[in-house]
């Protein structure tokens, strides 16, 4: 239910873009940028539909962002982001690319923001885990909240609270002929900068 959500709110959204780039007088500008975050996490095994067990770990996320800003109040961004697991005493890497939408209100210098969008991404070194060389995909849907705050006219802090769901391919065991599916959440507070041109 929640992916859904977060999917027909992300299109309906896009769908709004034109408009809040008409509507503004305000100049289209582009940004870059990098955030850092930390948070804890959760693998959810299923087999034939029931939960079998529950990891936990705890993580460190980065990403590098390219991002359009329509009006103060409306942004598109793209982020190449990379994510440090600590499985018990294993560590496992997850990388992929994120598609957000940012709304923030207010007309204050500190504005609130509500982000939502959806993400592509590989759960590293798991070919070994499943039949096949390639390793698992999957398909992400975030949404958070948080604040940006200018540091000068072309410097810009964000701090925020994000939640990620992502949702993998199904898995054909490599001891056997069983299918299994594996969906990871994350929930993490995340910091970072850009530079606005």
């Amino acid at each position: 239910m929640f992916s859904v959500v977060c999917r027909w709110s992300l299109i309906f959204a896009a769908g709004l873009l034109p408009l809040a780039a008409v509507a503004s007088d305000d100049p289209v500008r582009l940004y870059l940028g990098m955030s850092w975050g930390t948070g804890d996490g959760s693998h959810d095994w299923e087999y034939s539909n029931q939960k079998i067990s529950t990891t936990h770990y705890d993580q460190d996320i980065k990403d590098f962002k390219l991002g359009i800003m329509f009006s103060p109040a409306v942004r598109l961004e793209f982020a190449r982001t990379q994510v440090d697991m600590d499985v018990d005493t294993s560590r496992n890497d997850l990388s992929g690319m994120d598609l957000n939408l940012f709304f923030s209100v207010g007309n204050k210098p500190v504005r609130p923001y509500l982000t939502v969008g959806l993400g592509s991404y590989d759960y590293d070194d798991t070919a070994s885990l499943v039949a096949g060389d390639d390793d698992l995909s999957g398909t992400a849907v975030n949404i958070g909240v948080g604040i940006f705050a200018p540091l000068s006219e072309h410097v810009e802090l964000d701090i925020g609270y994000q939640e990620k769901r992502i949702e993998w391919q199904e898995m054909e065991s490599v001891t056997n002929d069983e299918r299994l599916n594996v969906s990871t959440r994350m929930n993490y507070f995340n910091t970072g900068l850009r530079i606005i041109f």
